[in-house]
């Protein structure tokens, strides 16, 4: 987790949607090839507590697979002492009958091998929202919110973004809160190009250039026509189009001309 906490701490700091946002950490534990690989090297027919399939589980079980899931480098290591020593007579009881005089060193090699592998365990690194796991997010949840976690941690990318209908699944108000004020804030120091049906999302972050794409059905067959309208917000033909168009248009510029107190010649 020392990798992600200067990410960590910076959430822990953030408002709205990113407050809720955390990263999580867990042991995925593969009993069962650890248990298969360890019988391998022994004879379960001999008398001993690891005697028979499943002797060998039900000891891992028990004295191994708490630490393993939860327990610090420290800890692991001193179950896993325990382990060993509890259970040593057992494994040398469980020594293969085909194992030459010459080779039990090499066989104890091997069995150590084994005890102290890893590959059994393997680490999962995860987002939680509101405590639910990533993949249990609905699709706009999770869009919106790895948006978000993308522009907050990509401070220094100085590479154009282009970003399609980002207020998918999102209300205006949320729109405004969430989304705006990172897009601002990115532009700053990159080229964002963002494709979208929100006039806050155009209004309010205080876009440069506004293109309106226009289709009209060609005559037959054929691919519709389509044309472009460049310009600024200043241009009242681009303001009347941002009203006809895209949703909450009119709202937007009224909404932005009482916080910075601008007169707009709005279209009639």
């Amino acid at each position: 987790m020392r990798l992600y906490g200067p990410l960590q701490t910076l959430l822990e700091g953030a408002k709205g949607s990113l407050s809720r946002l955390r990263f999580s950490v867990s042991r995925e534990i593969n009993l069962a090839a650890w248990v298969e690989e360890g019988e391998k090297l022994l004879d379960l027919r001999k008398d001993s507590r690891l005697r028979g399939h499943g002797g060998l589980r039900r000891e891992a079980e028990k004295r191994l697979c708490p630490a393993w899931k939860h327990g610090t480098t420290e800890e692991v290591a001193a179950v896993m002492q325990q382990f060993i020593h509890e259970l040593l007579d057992d494994f040398k009881k469980s020594m293969p009958s085909t194992i030459p005089p010459g080779k039990v060193s090499e066989w104890l090699q091997q069995l150590a091998t084994w005890l102290y592998s890893t590959r059994h365990i393997e680490m999962r690194y995860g987002v939680t929202y509101d405590g639910v796991a990533i993949e249990h997010w609905s699709p706009g949840t999770r869009g919106i919110v790895l948006l978000l976690l993308y522009l907050v941690i990509d401070k220094h990318d100085r590479r154009p973004l282009l970003i399609d209908q980002p207020e998918e699944n999102l209300d205006p108000k949320s729109v405004f809160d969430e989304l705006v004020p990172h897009f601002r804030e990115a532009r700053r120091r990159r080229q964002v190009v963002i494709v979208t049906h929100n006039a806050n999302l155009v209004v309010n972050t205080d876009a440069d250039q506004v293109i309106v794409a226009s289709s009209e059905p060609k005559d037959g067959v054929g691919l519709p026509k389509v044309s472009h309208q460049c310009g600024s917000l200043e241009n009242p033909e681009i303001r009347k189009a941002v009203c006809n168009i895209l949703e909450g248009g009119e709202k937007a510029f009224l909404d932005r001309e009482r916080r910075y107190r601008l007169r707009w010649e709005m279209p009639h």
